[in-house]
């Protein structure tokens, strides 16, 4: 029964109030931030209004000052020229303070899928050729590998072992084979090439996985990986041709790259049809909602407003209205939000982020160990972290026997427990842990990923941290508020170095 004619008594005669749901004025609510002038002036005011030339503020007595950018300082003229009404109303507003990553995200477009986390390791399901796989996410791999034994049993046709690949065991070879598909979530990757190896050496390991889902996919899909919520999230605007990301971002797209991986993006319509306990029905959108009086709101298509209590739904509808909010129905509907960036976004909820460079698909990012620069290879792919042996003697921390073995690439390798009293990364501190150090580039000391980095951070601190890693934006999130636990960190595995089939580069591909 369609209940877009006149109304049954009980949806226009329920008492509905919705001045609990309404938040704060952004000016009523917004926190006083610490200006300072070009001659050393400091004050407190938030942003009213502004322009390309000037911007007006309110002090902490309530009185109104307008000033011009270049009086101001040079951070706070930045800070002034990305202020927007809009960004000020969602930092002040209470219910957008306790939207998750996803939430925020998926209102972005992004479709996003959980992974499992097995040893500080993330794992995802996906299919090759139709058939289910599993696949480790791995930053530290700068390209993507299939175990060739699962490439077998989707009868991939497979060339000569003449590929060398290098990890902390030493050198492994390695096949080029073309994969007809692959598919992760809703991304489907067509006609690539991949290096094809016995990632588990002759069943010297158990088998845990099938596939390495390395950086340069990761790259070409916009991922972002978020620890604290066990997700990964693709960009679906940004993915219709492979490297698109990565030609976008130097300004090389062409629109020729071979293949195509594709998203599906989801659209929602405003108006739905609902069921009722009953059995009937009716079509509306859902307009706002009393979550103390248990009540929704209805707008429907001729424009008219009609309350209807929760349980008169069908338990299905009741917990989609449960479940929904007025905020993230208003957001996905405003422009300016589609446009913010994961920076923005995040940022808006307190993390702190820093730019990371790119070193082939690596992230490599600056940071202290004791006392001593460091560059640190960021590495999902790795249990704990791992220091380059020739590193942890120069920078003179206390390493202990090299009676430990770490695993990857190649095989095993020795490596020794090694006590780090500080290191720092971005604006967080790490202190006395012990970690692990041996030669991380054993038997490639030519290759090109020599030097670039000195560390591995690895899946424990990554964790530990709540680590969103952002690749369209080249950038890393940390939370401010982190764990002061420490976990131990068990063996760590060590990168390994893959040539890329195209180019015949050399790139630490770590297990």
């Amino acid at each position: 029964m369609n209940l877009t004619r006149p109304l049954p008594a009980f949806l226009v005669t329920a008492c509905f109030c919705l001045g609990s749901l309404l938040p704060l004025s952004a000016q009523e609510a917004s926190v006083y931030r610490r200006f300072s002038t070009r001659d050393g002036k400091a004050f407190y005011a938030v942003v009213v209004e502004k322009s390309s030339t000037s911007v007006t503020l309110k002090q902490q007595d309530g009185k109104k000052v307008t000033r011009t950018l270049r009086e101001l300082s040079d951070p706070d003229q930045n800070f002034v020229r990305k202020w927007t009404k809009f960004k000020d109303d969602l930092l002040n507003n209470a219910e957008f303070s306790k939207l998750t990553v996803k939430e925020m995200l998926e209102l972005r477009g992004y479709q996003s899928f959980e992974f499992d986390i097995e040893g500080n390791h993330i794992f995802v399901e996906g299919q090759v050729n139709g058939k289910a796989m599993r696949f480790m996410v791995d930053t530290g791999a700068d390209t993507s590998l299939i175990h060739s034994g699962s490439a077998e049993e989707v009868a991939l046709e497979m060339g000569p072992f003449n590929q060398e690949i290098f990890g902390v065991g030493g050198k492994a070879m390695a096949a080029v084979t073309v994969v007809p598909s692959i598919k992760l979530g809703d991304a489907v990757i067509e006609k690539r090439k991949l290096l094809a190896t016995d990632l588990f050496r002759k069943g010297q390991y158990p088998k845990t996985y099938d596939v390495i889902f390395g950086a340069d996919f990761l790259r070409e899909l916009d991922a972002v990986i978020s620890y604290r919520e066990g997700r990964m999230f693709l960009k679906p605007d940004n993915i219709n041709k492979p490297g698109a990301a990565k030609a976008e971002a130097e300004g090389k797209g062409d629109g020729k790259a071979e293949g195509k991986a594709a998203v599906k993006g989801e659209v929602k319509a405003e108006f739905r049809r609902w069921s009722l306990a009953d059995g009937k029905s009716f079509t509306a959108a859902l307009a706002d909602k009393n979550e103390a009086e248990s009540k929704a709101l209805f707008r429907f298509q001729d424009g008219r407003l009609a309350p209807l209590d929760f349980d008169k739904l069908s338990e299905t509808d009741r917990h989609l209205v449960e479940g929904w909010s007025k905020l993230r129905d208003d957001l996905a509907k405003q422009p300016e939000f589609r446009t913010l960036t994961v920076k923005e976004l995040l940022e808006l909820r307190n993390y702190q982020s820093f730019d990371y460079r790119l070193s082939g698909n690596h992230i490599v990012v600056d940071g202290t160990i004791k006392e001593t620069k460091t560059r640190f290879l960021i590495d999902t792919g790795a249990h704990g972290c791992v220091l380059h042996l020739a590193f942890a003697q120069k920078a003179g921390l206390e390493i202990g026997p090299m009676t430990e073995k770490i695993y990857g690439i190649g095989g095993e390798a020795p490596a020794a427990k090694t006590m780090v009293p500080v290191m720092k990364i971005g604006e967080s501190v790490i202190e006395n842990r012990e970690v692990t150090s041996a030669d991380l580039f054993k038997d490639s000391q030519t290759l090109e990923g020599q030097g670039t980095y000195d560390a591995i951070f690895g899946a424990d601190f990554l964790r530990e941290l709540d680590t969103v890693i952002s690749y369209k934006e080249n950038r890393m999130f940390l939370r401010p508020e982190i764990s002061d636990k420490a976990e131990t960190p068990e063996k760590g595995a060590a990168p390994s170095k893959a040539k890329d089939p195209e180019k015949g580069e050399a790139a630490p591909a770590e297990k």
